[in-house]
């Protein structure tokens, strides 16, 4: 790798994909080249999560969450704490949140990865969480039909609401005034402020041809991307208690399912069940049409696709890559952190673990 491709490499966006056989992928967003790939699950990849600074944790159906260091190109090492799947990994602060299949929310120290804190949060298995944009409360879905609210400051449940369906995703809002909860049949946006509910279902989704919802994200915090199992997607715009469709995005071709959906500032990353990841850009100006989305690129990771991630440097990773030499011997930054809601409650846990050593560099 010369001089020049690896100064791009350093500072430039990287996709992270996670694979049903264990895999993952790394390509950059400006480019759609290959970075790196490699299998350090022994099962399914379920969640993925990474930070400005290029910490990745992943987790996957053989219990494990492994942790990475994107920006150095090595394995941190492993976290065993969980005793099935691990479905939700969501890092803040200088902390990591993890959930599993096993009911158990862990919460761990970044940096040693010390297990602080570790709780039943659902009855049956927990299918995701989300962290609020303060950073103060936390939502997790569970097969159990109940959404949890989690006060982050003082370690206890705030609230719960009921649902008819288990909820396969959750995601907040960036202005964190509301909370996107998806299930197979339907889409449900929570206004926390003021409780009010609008809600989505395919009108023409019913009996045998019932279409299954599958991935949710914001483009801002009025417009969301909601993607399903016919491989479309469509954005809808939330106004008081309804959901108003507002455009499809312009697929002639539909290869398959979408699998996930991610935005990162005004681009739009559509992973399909083939294993394409589709690149968009976007113009949210104004009203949103059709013609605002544009197409760049696709990339064929050829594997079956299940999650998606992207570690985005941010100005102070990227101007330490570009003094060192394109970060080879790049300063370990820190993991941002507010003073005031970066901080989780520190409480012995059941159990403490520490992380394996560090691994040689991968070649």
């Amino acid at each position: 790798m010369t001089k020049e491709s690896e100064e791009i490499a350093a500072t430039a966006a990287t996709v992270v994909v996670g694979t049903y056989d264990g895999g993952l992928l790394g390509f950059g967003l400006e480019d759609g080249a290959q970075r790196f790939g490699y299998a350090p699950h022994v099962g399914c990849v379920k969640a993925l999560h990474c930070t400005e600074t290029g910490k990745l944790a992943t987790g996957a159906t053989d219990n494990a969450v492994r942790l990475f260091d994107l920006a150095k190109g090595v394995e941190m090492g492993e976290l065993q704490e969980h005793e099935d799947s691990v479905s939700a990994v969501q890092f803040w602060g200088s902390s990591l949140i993890t959930g599993s299949s096993d009911g158990q929310v862990c919460i761990w120290r970044c940096g040693d990865y010390e297990l602080l804190l570790k709780f039943r949060g659902h009855k049956a298995a927990v299918t995701c969480l989300a962290i609020h944009p303060s950073g103060r409360m936390m939502a997790s879905a569970g097969r159990d039909q109940r959404i949890q609210l989690w006060d982050l400051i003082r370690g206890t449940s705030a609230a719960h609401l009921s649902v008819p369906e288990a909820m396969e995703v959750l995601d907040w809002s960036p202005d964190g005034k509301s909370i996107a909860c998806l299930s197979p049949r339907e889409l449900v946006v929570v206004e926390v402020t003021s409780n009010s509910v609008a809600s989505y279902k395919d009108p023409n989704s019913a009996g045998f041809m019932r279409v299954s919802l599958t991935a949710v994200a914001w483009l801002s915090s009025q417009l969301i991307a909601l993607g399903d199992g016919r491989g479309l997607v469509q954005i809808f715009r939330k106004d008081a208690e309804m959901l108003t469709q507002v455009c499809r995005i312009p697929r002639d071709d539909v290869p398959g399912r979408i699998k996930a959906l991610l935005k990162v500032d005004s681009t739009l990353l559509v992973g399909l069940s083939t294993g394409q990841v589709e690149v968009w850009s976007f113009d949210a100006e104004g009203t949103l049409q059709e013609s605002h989305f544009k197409r760049l690129r696709v990339v064929d990771t050829k594997s079956r696709l299940t999650c998606l991630a992207v570690w985005a440097p941010g100005s102070s990773q990227v101007a330490e890559a570009l003094a060192t030499g394109a970060g080879k011997k790049a300063k370990r930054a820190g993991t941002p952190q507010s003073p005031k809601t970066g901080e989780l409650p520190v409480q012995k846990a059941e159990k403490r673990r520490k992380v394996a050593g560090k691994l040689k560099k991968k070649r």
